[in-house]
């Protein structure tokens, strides 16, 4: 199945975290500290997403043995933090030629591998979550040729009953533009903001409470910010 060319180029904080490895490790430890760094890398708050995720799949799993994918890990801060706090069986890919070479030279890269989307079934491995927070082409492109076809991806490599797990902003271009032109079944959970997100009590509330979830739509409709969500697409 050939697939338009998605992936033109990684982030730039990709290739500039890449870049100040190649000057020395003190110097890409102190990149990991600028401002502006963490769009992509989710290095900041990877504890507070991978605790939400971990509430979530416990809710929407009945079992302990899980295989666990992030795809489009960027430098793998989540995924490191879910196996402090999970027993899952993690793994995580990446697209970006810098980020495999950092992988390479200095992070721990257990069960981290060089893929994209496309070229997971060469790894020969199903899972039950897939998990891809913020990843392009979902979050800022509304192809749905191009959205038909890495669903299919993924889901190729779901176990049965597995779930793919999307965790992104809505956008005027993403996915959400797509999702009822698909045969399949899935579900959308708008997320509590950061500040009340990081009570486990309360998300697990509110995971449960569809008029919570509506109430904080419309609150975020009024004072007209943009709300993230995960997005859940169930294996068909």
């Amino acid at each position: 199945m050939k697939l338009d060319n998605y992936y033109l180029k990684e982030p730039e904080t990709y290739t500039l975290i890449k870049k100040s490895l190649d000057i020395s490790k003190k110097e890409f430890f102190k990149t990991l500290n600028l401002n502006n760094i963490d769009s992509h890398s989710q290095i900041k708050l990877a504890s507070f997403y991978a605790t939400r995720l971990k509430l979530l799949i416990n809710k929407i799993l009945k079992k302990s043995n899980i295989d666990f994918l992030d795809c489009g890990c960027g430098l793998g801060f989540i995924s490191r933090e879910l196996i402090k706090i999970t027993n899952y069986n993690i793994y995580y890919c990446d697209p970006s030629i810098s980020i495999k070479k950092i992988h390479n030279k200095i992070l721990n890269k257990e069960n981290f591998f060089y893929s994209d989307i496309q070229n997971l079934w060469r790894y020969k491995k199903k899972y039950d979550i897939i998990y891809l927070r913020e990843v392009y082409p979902f979050a800022r492109d509304s192809n749905f040729k191009n959205h038909k076809k890495l669903i299919h991806k993924l889901n190729e490599q779901l176990k049965i009953n597995g779930i793919i797990i999307f965790e992104q902003i809505k956008n005027k271009k993403d996915l959400f533009v797509n999702l009822p032109k698909f045969n399949f079944k899935y579900k959308i959970m708008p997320l509590l903001p950061v500040k009340f997100g990081k009570k486990n009590l309360l998300n697990l509330i509110f995971f449960k409470s569809s008029i919570l979830q509506l109430l904080i739509k419309i609150i975020y409709l009024i004072f007209n910010k943009k709300i993230s969500h995960y997005v859940l697409l169930y294996k068909y």
